[in-house]
């Protein structure tokens, strides 16, 4: 429904007010997030004030005939969003009443309906009536011809007064709704903020929030300039999505979050098969209305292939498994994934998320390490083979590179061709940070470190790794900092106790770091996980003097796991058999490539036979 359908412009209630020329909702003033389903039934209700307005009518103006879409259940999902926007309930409503089997009527009292006091009533004028816009433009064009010289002087004062707006040149795309009445489907949804996300990210010219970061909003009802402040970006992305079968309708709108001024807005309606050429289609639009430039490599990179749709169906139930971030969920998704590919062995992504899994998670499905990583390796060439533009596939091979050969110079050249593809991929700086890291570039890796942050301000594993980045040069004070800052975003992160842990371990506070690290080692869930927490802590207690505790531990660690057995015997001070169980890890491909850095290893820092096993393995 557009604005021009309805008789009145503005109203006001409660304390609200709605604009239906910007299809704004503002509460006390400030711009309030709505989606675009649940505003027009807003608008409805208000035209026809103490009517019901049955269910039939509002389908009718919520979706064309021709739209396929689950109307009922979609008008369920709009008029629930409604309610919670307005703080409404339908047991006791203040604003929209549901009559059983009709329909709804709007029960609030209209404060006003005229036009608010600071607009100006000739810009209102031209903005309702499009022929009258029309003369208007050509009247200023005709005095502007006649009056060129004095209108330079007007313009430049009224440019003094009235700047233009800065230039969006920063972007979050906000969690897709899911407005199909199915919750079935949120994957969908998800997936579809993290496909726009990924392919704003291409574009240089625009900083994109990950998603991860921008998933925190998914059940807040934040202003835009607030959201905008908390992930410090310009401009907003707010977008829905209505599945039905192989059919799609998604909106999208942006607005500008610093004034919270709606910039554009448009509805999509296509084939599941066609999901990927939409989703390039509108990175298109949005760069175009924030005049950020694309490369014509960018231009290439942009432009998407046909997919299957049952083929990405399952590569994105693929991924909802893998962001469950656990070796069960990575178990999950390595099976859809390979169902992605057995329907379709020319779908990149599919082999993409493959080989993350091998990569992110030692042990998925049985695998060895070892053997996950070759199978990895194996996926990411199918998937450079197939598109060998893409920026993902070049920076995940750099890390299968460093992680599996332990060659740092063919890891770092395919790190930085992965970036300069897709400069807003997170995870591209992440490994590029650590490889810096292994080889004693510490300044690098802190750049690197930040820019992950910047991209994902409110993740977790960015977080961690910055403060991991201040451990790496032994900045203590602010590693602590850090890693409490991480902790208060997810307290259960395990990762986030344990390096909170050896940074109190390396301001010698033992008490606190024993506390933090025995937390973390009692919240690992995965049998194959816990020797790495182990060895630290067993470390952490020898060091502060409870040897028996650290060799009771030291007697836990498997005897593959010999990596972190040299932990415990360092801290015990026996540096032969630390040196023998590094050795060992050598010669099974598994010592750490922190080794250069960690305190662990403070006491073999003098060693020739350490410093040999770290020329060897490449980190000297």
């Amino acid at each position: 429904m557009e604005a021009g359908a309805l008789s009145k412009p503005f109203w006001k209630f409660g304390p609200f007010e709605v604009d239906a020329r910007s299809r704004e909702l503002r509460l006390r003033g400030k711009r309030t997030r709505i989606q675009d389903n649940p505003l027009t039934v807003l608008l409805v209700l208000l035209e026809r004030k103490g009517e019901v307005v049955t269910r039939e009518e509002l389908k009718q103006r919520l979706w064309p005939a021709d739209t396929f879409v689950e109307a009922d259940d979609g008008l369920n999902t709009a008029i629930r969003k409604l309610r919670e926007v307005l703080g409404d309930s339908s047991e006791s409503p203040t604003y929209i009443e549901t009559i059983p089997r009709r329909g709804y009527r709007f029960i609030g009292e209209i404060l006003s309906d005229e036009e608010p006091s600071g607009a100006s009533p000739t810009e209102s004028a031209v903005t309702a009536n499009p022929e009258l816009r029309k003369t208007s433009l050509r009247s200023w064009g005709a005095m502007a011809a006649i009056f060129a010289g004095t209108l330079t002087v007007g313009t430049a004062a009224w440019v003094r007064f009235h700047p233009r707006p800065a230039p969006i040149r920063s972007i979050a795309v906000l969690p897709f709704a899911n407005l199909s009445g199915d919750s079935s489907q949120d994957y969908f949804a998800d997936a579809m903020t993290e496909e726009l996300t990924s392919d704003l990210a291409k574009i240089s010219a625009l900083r994109v929030i990950s998603r991860t970061s921008a998933m925190h909003y998914k059940k807040l009802q934040k202003t835009a300039p607030e959201i905008a402040k908390e992930l410090n970006v310009d401009g907003l992305i707010e977008s829905s999505v209505v599945r039905s079968g192989d059919r799609l309708r998604i909106t999208a709108q942006l607005i500008d979050a610093r004034s919270d001024r709606h910039l554009w807005s448009e509805s999509y309606q296509r084939d599941l098969k066609d999901v990927l050429t939409l989703q390039s289609e509108l990175a298109h639009t949005i760069a175009g209305e924030v005049q950020a430039a694309i490369s014509p490599a960018e231009e290439a990179r942009l432009r998407p292939q046909p997919v299957n749709p049952a083929a990405y169906d399952s590569y994105l139930l693929g991924r909802s498994h893998l962001e469950k971030w656990t070796v069960s969920g990575a178990g999950e998704a390595l099976r859809y994934f390979q169902h992605a590919i057995e329907i379709d062995d020319h779908f990149a992504l599919a082999y993409i998320g493959t080989a993350e899994c091998y990569l992110s998670f030692m042990g998925v499905n049985g695998v060895t390490f070892g053997e996950g990583l070759d199978r990895g390796m194996l996926a990411i060439d199918r998937a450079i083979e197939l598109n060998p533009e893409m920026g993902e596939a070049h920076a995940m091979l750099g890390a299968l590179r460093m992680e599996r050969d332990w060659d740092f110079a063919g890891a770092e050249v395919e790190m930085r061709k992965g970036i300069s593809l897709n400069p807003g991929y997170g995870a591209a700086h992440h490994w590029y940070s650590h490889l810096l890291m292994y080889v004693g570039r510490y300044d690098e890796a802190m750049t690197e470190a930040q820019k992950m942050l910047e991209l994902d301000p409110l993740s977790p594993a960015a977080n961690l790794h910055m403060g991991y980045a201040y451990r790496a040069i032994r900045d203590w004070d602010r590693a602590i900092e850090q890693q409490r800052k991480t902790i208060q975003i997810d307290p259960g992160y395990v990762d986030a106790h344990a390096d909170l842990g050896e940074d109190y371990l390396g301001k010698g506070m033992y008490p606190e770091a024993v506390t933090e690290l025995r937390q973390a080692a009692n919240l690992v869930r995965s049998e194959r996980d816990y020797p790495f927490y182990a060895g630290s802590l067993g470390f952490a207690l020898a060091k502060s003097g409870a040897t028996t505790e650290a060799k009771k531990i030291l007697a836990q660690i498997p005897r593959d796991r010999p990596e972190f057995a040299s932990f415990i015997y360092s801290g015990l001070g026996d540096r032969d058999k630390a040196l023998e169980m590094l050795n060992e890890a050598y010669r099974g491909h598994s010592v750490p490539l922190d080794a250069g850095f960690i305190m662990e290893f403070d006491p073999l820092h003098t060693d020739p036979r350490f410093s040999e096993l770290l020329r060897r393995v490449g980190l000297r």
